[in-house]
């Protein structure tokens, strides 16, 4: 009787402590902050775009330094990508700011050994090696994917509708606030630059003011308060050469966003003043050198009347996403036991407010048991589009035999902005659901089997990530310890009984 006693206690705290490592793993991997410098390919075309990536995982990059300069090349200005995974409730969060280089001809450059320091963690690079080839075939990509350099609307919106306007002004130097459209609907993005235009023929000296405290100001009077904004997160302003109309500028941004508007109610950008330091020199040069006078000199925007539509009458109206999107389907297996759980990926990916997106609607079906979904994100602002996509990972238990169509068990509904109308995505594929026994022994084998194969991914996940994660090493250790006295405590408990 005492052994069985025993053996019950041994079996209990196996499992007690196998399950207080799998907590501490997720607790501590999720929160766990490390940053890294990832350098870009070693050969590439010279149409192609060479990258440092800075990555942040459950960290925000608030404050990091210059990204380095690589000689032969120009920098392109930056895009940057987050992503997110809710798993049983843990959350964890990765955030990448990627600065582009363009190449200026073909040949062999060094990106010398360089660092760079981010939230005041100091990060070591060792450079690279970049080939820079012919030019290549363009590679067809998902409307939807994460090309970094797809086309930006704003390179040449000053050659568009507007350029009447600033072609006209006086001044040789020009303030412009821009948005991609001014007619939206409630829920869809709005694309919003805000820049310093220095025509090619100017000739006074000028230079920023304040000019941190100044673009803070204006993006809090010119946002309206229900509007989810997605920053593009420019940190490093980078000039570069356009036309209006055909005169010559050279474009400094410094900042580029995405504004959804929550509600239908019209808004307005009024005109803004932008402040410039001028200096002027004196009509002559004295002993001590030029007669050089700093004045504030000021530069207004032109207004923009932004008009928001409402949504047409339906009964999700205020629980949808508007934009473009497309529904994918991933299935782990098309064929599955009774009672055999069967998982299964719904990646709404596309174009839109995607930390919005609101998970599928399911429909009412005896014939499957579905559980709670894990969902991740991944958000890409880039090419003047914030793109991406949210996957919901469910588990299915099929609970009858035959075949499942699974478009009657999901479905995703959302407003179209190219069609001006409601569609309705559903999932692809079927679910063949051969014989089994409904036996408790075998669901037990199962569970089993599951949780030993969660046991066995953790551990794998873990000896990935210790390597670059003193801090969930040092945890892990010490929970492995701990079982090992507690193990050892009852090994003489149970001798001397």
């Amino acid at each position: 009787m005492q052994n069985r006693i025993l053996r019950r206690i041994e079996n209990l705290g196996s499992c007690v402590w196998m399950v207080l490592l799998l907590t501490c793993i997720a607790n501590f991997g999720a929160r766990a902050q490390t940053f890294k410098i990832i350098p870009g390919p070693s050969k590439i075309g010279l149409n192609e775009y060479y990258t440092v990536t800075l990555t942040a995982r459950n960290a925000e990059p608030d404050n990091y330094s210059n990204f380095p300069n690589i000689p032969g090349f120009s920098k392109a200005g930056t895009s940057s990508s987050s992503s997110m995974r809710s798993i049983n409730g843990q959350v964890s969060n990765e955030t990448s700011i990627i600065q582009n280089y363009r190449p200026e001809k073909e040949g062999v450059y060094k990106l010398p050994p360089f660092q760079m320091t981010v939230n005041g963690t100091v990060l070591k690079s060792p450079g690279a090696t970049i080939t820079v080839g012919p030019p290549v075939e363009p590679k067809n990509t998902d409307p939807f994917g994460s090309n970094p350099f797809a086309y930006d609307p704003f390179e040449d919106f000053f050659g568009g509708s507007r350029a009447s306007e600033l072609k006209n002004s006086k001044a040789d130097a020009i303030f412009s606030i821009q948005t991609d459209k001014t007619d939206i609907w409630a829920g869809e993005g709005l694309n919003v630059t805000i820049s310093f235009l220095v025509s090619e023929d100017n000739a006074a000296e000028l230079e920023f003011y304040n000019l941190g405290e100044q673009l803070a100001g204006l993006i809090k009077k010119t946002k309206p308060s229900n509007c989810w904004e997605e920053n593009f997160g420019i940190e490093e302003i980078v000039p570069r050469k356009l036309k209006v109309g055909k005169k010559n500028y050279t474009e400094y941004r410094f900042y580029q966003g995405t504004w959804y508007p929550l509600v239908a109610k019209n808004f307005s950008i009024p005109s803004m003043r932008w402040e410039m330091i001028q200096y002027k020199s004196g009509p002559a040069s004295g002993f001590f050198g030029s007669n050089r006078k700093e004045e504030i000199k000021t530069f207004y925007s032109k207004p923009l009347n932004i008009k928001v539509k409402e949504l047409p009458p339906h009964p999700m109206k205020g629980n949808i996403s508007v934009g473009q999107f497309a529904l994918e389907t991933v299935l782990d297996r098309s064929r599955a036991g009774l009672n055999q759980g069967v998982a299964m990926d719904l990646a709404i990916k596309g174009e839109g407010n995607i930390s919005y997106i609101p998970e599928p609607q399911k429909e009412k079906n005896d014939l499957l048991d579905i559980y709670p979904p894990n969902t991740r994100q991944n958000i890409r602002r880039a090419g003047g589009k914030v793109t991406g996509e949210k996957v919901f990972s469910y588990l299915l238990v099929p609970r009858e035999t035959g075949k499942i169509d699974l478009q009657k068990s999901f479905f995703w509904v959302y407003f179209n902005t190219v069609k001006s109308r409601y569609d309705t995505l559903r999932p692809d594929g079927l679910l063949q659901v051969q014989e089994g026994k409904k036996s408790s022994t075998k669901s037990a084998v199962s569970s089993e089997d599951a949780f030993f194969g969660m046991i066995d991914k953790a551990g794998k996940t873990l000896l990935g990530e210790e390597k670059d994660n003193p801090e969930l090493q040092l945890w892990v250790n010490l929970s492995l310890g701990f079982m090992a006295l507690i193990t050892l405590i009852l090994s003489f408990w149970k001798r001397s009984v």
